[in-house]
């Protein structure tokens, strides 16, 4: 793999878009490996690993455990800030391009992992590019994943690294614990851990019945050594968010330091805008609240009730519809008894028709009364509400209110409520920031806290460790005892072939586990004495290297084959011994992939800095990227390493603007600048 270009935009100290190139180039069949950037501390070299790395592993770059809401928060601190605008982007990005070879088909790639701040959260999306064409061969869901197996976050411990890890190597206190994790991850030795875990689950299960007191001590075997490989890893992750933790609290406390010195009152001029913005805000919530409180003691209780109301409606127009039939019906009753009397008035009769004999009058009239008298009667329902037709009609429009105007007020007062109460938080948060008269004794006390806080990180890191060690051991002890309860198992008579067959794959990981692990080391320990005397100049100052193997200790033996104590080491020896151990671990991990490390000579003489800019930097790698601060990279040591230099960029920031601008030199004197 070669990473070809880096692109950050609002990421860190730096402001708007920068774009590296970081392609080696080759002049003359000469190779130019190193990729060189030069600043002072807080320049943003530590920002470029950190892009990289943010890139292939998004969220996994804080840890396997870390919540999706402190992922939020460590993108919004890392947001660009800008100390001359006095406010923060609201999106930002990184974006890597890079040749991969896959199935010997060399590709180009193009990955951009970009950010937008909201409200509450924080949205990340992803989008990979193959050969200038969307990665649509796999589904963008798993574009994720993709990026993360190119380098896994456990090998690129070995690949991109800084100089507290290679302090870390060269502290004979922590070397043990860090080659170990080195190996494991080189190996893939949690596969093979997962693997004996699935099969110690399919023997488990294939095992309903007791069959003998050799599967409960294995099961009771393979439970504690689970338990204790998982604690170990739980403590592995606590460790290192202590130690993010603790670096975080150091670069706080210096940020509060600089701040007590240059304490300011800029802010305190905002105070009586903030408070007049801070009493409208309290007005306008006043009155919106007024508002509900209004249909509150009005028809807002109606709304809460729907159902009832779409019933009370029903009942009042079913009780005026049978009002009105009644109506109508006692109307044309008493139209028919008026007709009624007046066709048997006798002198209506003698008026109209004196001719028609009596009898005949009769049976007309019976007649017509039968036509005229209403034959239905009007349908009896209960009068549960013996109202006006006015009162209903006032009742049925309030109902119609209260169903489709009241919940689309109180809606659009709630949204208003909502909003002005947000704007209530953030004038508060803002009057917060604001400081007071006594803002400096303030800002001292949270510094002193601050330091408080520090010890207790620092003991907590020693009791975790103590922790850590007693339950490695106790680990030990549980796998002495699950492999002889394996070899006991496997020589069972009354076991099937399966269960057999499983048990004997179990025992074979352990040897396959222990072999590989064997020779692994075996041609570390060869990588390690002859990078390590090539760094010292010195043929046989090494001659053999054994590193334990249960223990992870590294022992030197000298020309004489006599113990070499690297308490013996100078400081410088000491980190070139550390440098010569990661270049081992890459020498024999037999992949293909940049380097990339941060000030790697801060604690080096001249001497044996000359030897990493000599023989590691040019040959470490096919790309060596190199993070390093204006005093490890003197004009001196940039005219020896110039022939094998592709790319140069300086790095300067800028404290009036509080960014970093960025230039293709490597001093002002030498090279013309040419903004990146």
């Amino acid at each position: 793999m070669i990473l070809t270009r880096l692109t950050i935009t609002n990421f860190g100290v730096y402001r708007g878009r920068h774009e590296f190139d970081l392609r080696p180039i080759s002049k003359d069949k000469l190779s130019k490996p190193i990729i060189l950037f030069v600043g002072k501390n807080g320049a943003g070299k530590t920002t470029i690993l950190e892009a990289i790395r943010l890139c292939l592993y998004g969220r996994c770059v804080l840890g396997n455990r870390v919540r999706q809401v402190d992922y939020d928060a460590y993108i919004r601190q890392r947001m660009h800030r800008s100390a001359a605008h006095q406010f923060a982007t609201s999106t930002a990005s990184v974006g890597l391009a890079f040749d991969h070879v896959h199935a010997g088909v060399r590709s180009t790639y193009d990955a951009v992992r970009s950010w937008r701040a909201e409200a509450r959260d924080v949205q990340e999306s992803i989008t990979i590019y193959k050969n200038g064409k969307p990665l649509y061969e796999i589904a963008p869901e798993n574009w994720d994943d993709f990026l993360r197996d190119l380098i896994p976050p456990g090998v690129a411990a070995l690949f991109f690294f800084d100089g507290e890890q290679v302090q870390a190597l060269a502290d004979s206190e922590r070397e043990s614990e860090t080659l170990a994790a080195a190996i494991r991850r080189l190996l893939n030795l949690d596969l093979i851990d997962q693997l004996r875990s699935d099969l110690s689950i399919y023997l488990r299960q294939q095992d309903q019945r007791d069959r003998s007191r050799l599967r409960v001590v294995l099961d009771e075997a393979e439970k504690a050594v689970s338990e204790a490989q998982q604690r170990i890893q739980e403590l592995q992750q606590d460790r290192a968010h202590l130690l993010n933790r603790q670096e975080w609290m150091q670069k706080d406390s210096e940020r509060r330091r600089q701040q007590l010195v240059g304490q300011g009152a800029t802010l305190i001029r905002r105070r009586d805008d903030l408070e007049r913005q801070q009493r409208e805000n309290e007005l306008q919530i006043e009155h919106v609240s007024a508002a509900l409180r209004e249909l509150t003691a009005g028809l807002l209780p109606f709304a809460v009730c729907p159902q009832w109301c779409q019933r009370l409606r029903l009942q009042l127009l079913e009780e005026a519809a049978a009002e009105r039939e009644r109506l109508a019906y006692v109307a044309k009753q008493d139209q028919a008894a008026a007709v009624m009397a007046r066709l048997l008035d006798p002198n209506f009769q003698q008026e109209h028709a004196p001719e028609l004999h009596p009898a005949s009058w009769a049976r007309l009239v019976t007649a017509i009364q039968g036509f005229l008298t209403p034959v239905d009667q009007p349908v009896e329902i209960t009068i549960r509400h013996g109202l006006s037709s006015r009162d209903r009609e006032t009742l049925l429009a309030w109902i119609e209110m209260a169903l489709r105007d009241v919940p689309q007020q109180v809606q659009f007062l709630g949204r208003q409520l909502e909003a002005l109460e947000k704007e209530r938080s953030r004038l508060g948060l803002a009057l917060k920031q604001v400081p007071e008269s006594t803002e400096v004794s303030k800002a001292l006390e949270e510094f002193q806290q601050l330091s408080e806080e520090q010890g207790r990180v620092d003991e907590h890191i020693k009791q975790v460790d103590a922790e850590l060690h007693q339950t490695r051991l106790l680990l030990a002890q549980h796998e002495r005892e699950r492999r002889q309860a394996l070899e006991c198992l496997n020589a069972a008579a009354d076991m099937d072939e399966r269960i057999h067959r499983a048990i004997k794959t179990q025992i074979v990981l352990e040897k396959y586990r222990e072999r590989v692990t064997e020779l692994k080391i075996q041609e570390l320990e060869q990588a390690i004495a002859q990078h390590f005397n090539l760094l010292c100049r010195k043929q046989v100052l090494v001659r053999e290297v054994r590193i334990d193997r249960k223990r992870f200790t590294v022992e030197l033996f000298g020309p004489n084959r006599t113990l070499l104590p690297t308490s013996d080491l100078s400081a410088g020896e000491k980190q070139l011994y550390a440098m010569a151990l990661l270049w081992a671990l890459r020498a024999i991990s037999g992949r293909g992939l940049p380097i990339i490390v941060d000030t790697p000579m801060g604690r080096l003489d001249r001497t044996h800095r000359d030897a990493l800019l000599r023989h590691f930097f040019p040959h470490a790698a096919h790309q060596v990227i190199v993070l390093s601060t204006d005093t490890e990279i003197t004009p001196e040591a940039y005219d020896r390493l110039q022939s094998v230099v592709s790319h140069t960029f300086h790095l300067e920031y800028d404290e009036v603007e509080g960014c970093t601008q960025v230039q293709r030199r490597f001093a002002p004197t030498t090279l013309e600048d040419v903004p990146v």
